[in-house]
């Protein structure tokens, strides 16, 4: 019972696991290393799951209590969505994950996102500069929701038309 509800999510979430084939140590790519030595249980990959979720979630929630501390709103936000986005290696595994994120229909948001996390950790601890923190925490939010939508079907092509509708009320303004 526990592990078919395991795999359902697994599936619904796009990320099947498929039976490596034996390869040799020295073929072995590194992530394919990765995903050896982490071998985790059902339930170990559903507590990691679970964990990194909660607390990613948590933190993500918690965050608009420094929204008049801007650099400090950053570090919890992106923290938080650093978490949440990791816990999904607990349910794909690292290599998996790694192939998930690079999909033609993702690319461009993983690259996008990845950047302003890069970016807004460093506005944040080096620059300081809580301008700059918003502008790619912005960033941040709109390349994860574009992530996130590219696992819903259509939902890249709802969420143009949905905008594209609003655009043509507006008289061709926003």
């Amino acid at each position: 019972m526990a592990s078919n509800w395991f795999d359902r999510l697994r599936t619904g979430l796009g990320m099947e696991v498929e039976e490596p084939e034996p390869a040799e140590v020295g073929n072995q790519t590194l992530l394919s290393q990765l995903d050896e030595a982490t071998t985790l249980t059902r339930t170990q990959r559903a507590v990691g799951f679970a964990l990194c979720a909660g607390l990613g979630l948590l933190l993500s929630f918690l965050a608009p209590l420094f929204v008049l501390r801007p650099v400090k709103f950053a570090m919890v936000y992106t923290l938080g969505n650093l978490l949440a986005i990791g816990s999904s290696l607990f349910l794909a595994g690292p290599s998996k994950q790694w192939a998930n994120m690079w999909h033609s229909k993702r690319r461009l948001a993983t690259l996008l996102y990845l950047v302003s996390i890069f970016g807004t950790l460093a506005s944040a601890l080096a620059l300081h500069s809580a301008l700059l923190c918003i502008l790619f925490i912005v960033l941040q939010t709109c390349a994860l929701l574009w992530y996130c939508l590219s696992y819903i079907p259509y939902g890249h092509a709802m969420v143009m038309r949905f905008a594209g509708r609003h655009f043509d009320e507006a008289g061709g303004q926003w």
